[in-house]
């Protein structure tokens, strides 16, 4: 028998799932304050400011010719039919969650990396305009229960629900796209700026810029001298024999001095020389 299962079970699972989606997203929050995070912020925020600026001109446009022919007395007293009212719904209060749906789209789920190709990339944009969308027509249901119960028929819930958030959604979504793709490229460009030059043994390299005019140049390394041989290691001429002594050095002559003649050591008492002459035996 197949066991049926408890609704405590599935509020436990649900629970569960939460708190690891909870988990995820703090945890891609924090990961902002990295580069990658601040690259990612970056590409978002460009692709949502493409779709600001069409929004904006095209406010503008409407608001330009709803000036031009505005009376009091067609229209209603309140301030959400005067052109300054339209100008702002259909700018800000009306696809504000379009805009804030599709910048955490592309924020945290499908973001533009460097790294991913042209048609990822606009699948991913693709993703955030539907999510927007799909935001837009949820959004839509209280104006529609409003509008509904004012007129006395469904049919605005209806529109509110399918042709209203639909019609807005593709322009939004077009006009995204044409974001995301200069955010890819931008992320791309930068990301090849970025890179640093691979050494032959496949280490990196940063490239230096170059020098001024008044930079100093770089001193090259300095060689050790190459060592001096002695007067030992000095090998004999070849034509000598082998094994033979080495003559020995030639010293420098020593100075000329002038020579004294020796000295005996009875020298100082010799007085012979003062003795009378010998007699040679002839009488006289």
């Amino acid at each position: 028998m197949t066991s049926t299962p408890q609704p405590d079970a599935a509020t436990d699972r649900s629970s569960r799932r939460a708190a690891v989606f909870l988990r995820r997203a703090v945890s891609k929050v924090r990961g902002l304050r990295s580069d990658q995070g601040r690259a990612r912020l970056l590409a978002a925020a460009t692709a949502l400011g493409v779709v600001l600026v069409a929004r904006f001109a095209l406010g503008l446009a409407a608001l330009v010719g709803s000036a031009l022919g505005y009376s009091v007395t067609p229209w209603p007293s309140d301030f959400t039919a005067t052109p300054v009212g339209q100008f702002l719904g259909s700018f800000v209060l009306y696809p504000f969650p379009f805009y804030l749906v599709a910048f955490v789209v592309l924020l945290l789920v499908r973001p533009v990396d460097p790294g991913l190709s042209l048609p990822r990339a606009l699948r991913h944009g693709l993703v955030a305009g539907a999510a927007g969308t799909v935001a837009l027509a949820l959004v839509g249901i209280v104006p529609g229960v409003a509008a509904s119960l004012s007129g006395g028929t469904w049919v605005n819930l209806a529109l509110y629900l399918t042709t209203i958030p639909f019609a807005a959604g593709v322009v939004d979504t077009a006009l995204l796209l044409v974001g995301v793709v200069l955010a890819w490229h931008a992320s791309r460009t930068g990301a090849a700026a970025g890179e640093t030059v691979a050494g032959p043994d496949g280490d990196a390299i940063a490239e230096e810029a170059p020098a001024g005019p008044g930079a100093a140049a770089p001193h090259p390394a300095r060689e050790p001298a190459p060592a001096q041989p002695e007067a030992e290691d000095i090998a004999p001429p070849a034509g000598g024999p082998a094994g033979s002594a080495r003559p020995p050095a030639v010293l420098p002559p020593a100075p000329a001095t002038r020579p004294t003649p020796p000295r005996g050591a009875s020298a100082a008492d010799d007085w012979s020389r003062f003795a009378p002459p010998a007699d040679d035996g002839d009488d006289r």
